[in-house]
């Protein structure tokens, strides 16, 4: 077998091009920063809380459970309100009083749309028959019948309650159960 010298070379220029491509690599490595995208720290166990004003959202922010409201305008740059400080909670929803001189703040609820699209779940026991259809698989119908059952019972006590309904089997249940749970009821 004969190889030509520009086969050679070839194969040299080749060689030479494969064994620098690794060194290029660690080096760029080296010399560029990491910088973590937006959001990033949105792990499971995080808490979202929405920051509210009279007329403007102020945000929605992440936070680690055990986080306490002064801990969260501290991080946010809110500044300080008379309120006596609390443990957050996950959906919560804290209105500042825009008006208010000594820096009065309400304490509400996400609404479902949006607790819904930062994947937090609903309390059946809470949720509104139209909250509830914007759940897949729960359209007026179900809705109704749901608000019904809740009637009935009073309040559901888990999720299982819900099989009792026509339609409404394993398969079904399996779906809404990453959309909706029962706040366990304080004694």
């Amino acid at each position: 077998m004969n190889i030509s010298e520009s086969q050679i070379k070839g194969l040299i220029a080749l060689s030479l091009t494969l064994a620098i491509i690794p060194f290029f690599s660690f080096f760029h490595h080296l010399f560029t920063s990491y910088k973590a995208p937006a959001l990033a720290d949105q792990f499971g166990d995080s808490l979202a809380i929405e920051i509210a004003g009279r007329d403007k959202v102020k945000g929605v922010y992440f936070v680690h459970p055990k986080t306490s409201a002064r801990q969260l305008f501290a991080s946010a740059g809110i500044g300080e309100f008379s309120t006596k400080d609390f443990l957050l909670k996950n959906g919560m929803q804290i209105i500042i009083e825009a008006d208010a001189e000594n820096g009065a703040i309400a304490i509400s609820e996400m609404d479902a749309a949006k607790k819904l699209s930062l994947g937090l779940r609903l309390d059946i026991n809470r949720a509104t028959e139209s909250e509830l259809m914007f759940i897949s698989g729960i359209g007026e119908v179900t809705a109704k019948k749901i608000m019904e059952l809740r009637a009935q019972l009073v309040r559901f006590s888990s999720i299982e309650q819900l099989m009792s309904i026509k339609g409404i089997k394993e398969k079904k249940l399996a779906n809404f159960r990453k959309y909706l749970y029962v706040e366990n009821q304080k004694r």
